[in-house]
């Protein structure tokens, strides 16, 4: 074996209790993975309350204790986690996306050490055929019992948040629970994909990708870069509005005179939210109507109707006709599916046929809709009862909508790009 073919080999550690093999090195590799994801959990909260707590210190009105001041922490962490909050006899549910980041990202630094702390990221295992032996190359039940840690360590925090004035319905965080540690794995194995440090890890992706349709691994160059696009262009969209309608966000700010404790955390609740207000600006250019109560605001008019005293909801048009044209807006997802069209006809081979061309950009859009439905139902949430009941866009609407505009520009681009190389080839002189 020469110098450079050592690398491909793994080292095998040589511990008592620490082999791949041991029952020992097992269990503790499952119970170390358990307790990662408890404590992504609790650090997670920790990062959150500290905000809260410092509010509390410095807001000289407040008249909760800090016991409560902790139980409001937890449920600003469910929230983030798309649960249901019982206030008195009201139900808040609305995820602040950037916050949902915190968790996301204390689980993110968590994975990578689950990864690397293994049996099989030291032990032998220098090939990989069939799916159990990339199930453990790919670290599966540690990285499965990290997301039973992290959910249980969630469900515990929940339930103590009962304790206080604003319980938390366990059931509801569930979903939230499972969410968050789940794309925390997907994103650490892409990193290992990206970075190639591991050997097992290498090996268990590279035979998760000879097992993958052809058409989704080409799919998904075209789906990222149109999510990209999509964001980008909602992204302008809101500063837009926000830019047109600042003075009348200025004066709501003005007439709310909150102190300066309650204006900073009023700010930093709205800038939490920003995520959201991009998903239901995207689900506004596919024709979905955005809903804040009994107020919608859709492409030829606002109903009137009651909102509450926050200032980014003054950026909301008033009640009544809004100027014509703005149906136009539904150039921002047909334009975005032909630029993923032209992607898919690009990540096709050169003599591809036309429905094989079509079929990446189907997969690739079907992908792109799969993300928008899940962003749209985490954005989306209400305060019921109460004329709050619904707060955002319909997910399946948006869904449908989304799917039919870019499937339109998708095969109008892949059509028109495979006739221009049909004709260039038909064109070529032959020899």
């Amino acid at each position: 074996m020469t110098v450079l073919q050592r690398p491909e080999r793994l080292t095998t550690d040589h511990r008592p209790g620490s082999r791949p093999g041991s029952v020992l090195g097992r269990a503790r590799a499952l119970a170390m993975a358990a307790l990662a994801g408890a404590l992504a959990a609790v650090v997670s909260l920790m990062v959150i309350s500290v905000p809260v707590v410092i509010a509390w210190f410095a807001e000289e009105r407040s008249t909760v204790s800090l016991w409560q001041t902790m139980g409001i922490a937890v449920d600003v962490w469910a929230l983030a986690h798309r649960g249901v909050v019982q206030v008195g006899q009201v139900q808040v549910a609305l995820a602040p996306l950037l916050l949902t980041v915190v968790p996301l990202l204390a689980c993110r630094y968590a994975v990578n050490q689950v990864l690397v702390d293994r049996p099989e990221a030291r032990g032998d295992l220098t090939e990989v055929k069939g799916a159990r032996v990339a199930w453990r190359a790919l670290a599966g039940p540690e990285l499965a019992w990290f997301v039973a840690g992290y959910l249980a360590g969630g469900l515990v925090m929940c339930s103590l948040a009962g304790l206080g004035q604003a319980p938390v319905d366990v059931a509801s965080v569930v979903p939230g629970l499972l969410l968050v540690p789940l794309g925390s794995v997907v994103l650490g194995l892409w990193r290992e994909h990206r970075r190639q440090e591991h050997p097992s890890i290498d090996r268990g992706l590279r035979w998760v990708q000879l097992h993958t349709p052809v058409l989704v691994r080409r799919g998904l160059g075209p789906a990222g870069e149109t999510l990209g696009l999509l964001a980008a262009a909602a992204l302008v969209l809101v500063i837009a509005l926000l830019v047109l309608r600042a003075e009348r966000i200025g004066a709501l700010y003005a007439a709310l005179d909150a102190g300066a404790v309650g204006m900073t955390v009023l700010t930093l609740a709205q800038l939490l939210a920003l995520p959201n207000l991009m998903v239901w600006a995207l689900g506004w250019t596919t024709g979905a109507a955005v809903d804040v109560g009994t107020v919608a605001v859709g492409w030829s008019g606002t109903t009137s109707g009651d909102l509450p005293l926050i200032p980014v909801l003054a950026a909301l048009p008033e009640p009544g006709g809004l100027p014509p044209g703005l149906w136009f807006s539904v150039l921002v997802p047909v334009l975005a599916g032909g630029w993923l069209g032209w992607r898919s006809a690009s990540a096709a081979p050169r003599l591809a046929s036309w429905w094989t061309k079509r079929q990446i950009a189907g997969s690739a859009g079907l992908g792109v809709v799969l993300v928008v439905l899940l962003l749209s139902w985490l954005a989306t949430g209400g305060m019921t009862p109460g004329v709050l009941g619904v707060v955002g866009t319909d997910p399946l609407v948006v869904a449908g909508a989304l799917a039919c505009e870019l499937l339109l520009g998708a095969l109008v681009m892949v059509t028109l790009r495979h006739l221009l190389r049909s004709r260039m080839r038909s064109s070529r002189p032959r020899a």
